[in-house]
């Protein structure tokens, strides 16, 4: 099913460079089986979402979908991706993400797996999801809006990178990217994560959001309020 998207989801108008050939031998049947199997009868709860391969090599084909996602995930209609991207990061109908964060994956792929969110955000959500604030219940009716917003409440990811101070920097870092996307849904849902963040490590949430506050005077004030409340961890 091909289709054409434009910035937010619209529908027709960004063109996109062509993917170069698939990075993993069984890449292209990974990206079938988590995202082309979905159809709008589809029930999630009732596909099976284990994919025959070990840790590590689950591990390499999630970093390299989230890195490639804006070209790679084209092809896919927005309920696909949303539900394919549910299947990955969050554990409710699904398993992937155990793995992700369990046993049998080395340092630097735990790493890259976090690092590779950025681009997730940049190069598919920022162009997918309508920018809406889930907080305030706005909605143009995307299955995109759910992970955009909840993302940080629902994923384990953030639970793994908040084991080192190395994952931990690199968790922060992404979610400073994110601040910086022209689309109020990802700077939303990094303000998300850095409210979730606690401890000694509200300390570097509270630089990030300062940071972007005073480089961004233009946006919305719903979002500064936002802002304001994930700098004490009152977020929701």
């Amino acid at each position: 099913m091909k289709r054409s998207v434009g910035k937010n989801g619209s529908g027709g108008g960004t063109a996109r460079r062509a993917s170069p050939p698939a990075p993993l031998p069984r890449y292209e049947e990974w990206l079938g089986f988590i995202f082309g199997r979905i159809d709008e009868a589809s029930d999630p709860w009732r596909l099976m979402w284990a994919f025959d391969v070990s840790p590590p090599e689950l591990v390499d084909l999630v970093i390299a979908t989230f890195e490639r996602s804006g070209g790679d995930l084209q092809p896919y209609t927005d309920r696909q991706v949303a539900i394919g991207l549910q299947a990955i990061m969050f554990n409710n109908f699904s398993s992937v993400v155990d793995v992700l964060i369990g046993p049998g994956i080395t340092e630097p792929q735990r790493l890259a797996l976090i690092r590779s969110i950025a681009t997730l955000y940049r190069e598919c959500l920022a162009e997918r999801s309508p920018p809406v604030l889930g907080h305030l219940s706005e909605t143009r009716s995307s299955p995109l809006e759910f992970p955009t917003y909840m993302m940080w409440d629902v994923t384990p990811i953030d639970v793994m990178a908040r084991e080192t101070p190395e994952r931990l920097e690199a968790l922060v870092a992404v979610l400073a990217d994110a601040l910086s996307l022209a689309n109020d849904a990802c700077v939303e849902s990094a303000l998300h994560g850095l409210g979730h963040l606690s401890g000694s490590r509200v300390v570097m949430a509270r630089t990030a959001i300062d940071d972007w506050l005073a480089g961004r005077p233009d946006v919305r004030p719903e979002l500064i309020a936002y802002a304001e409340r994930a700098r004490t961890g009152c977020i929701q």
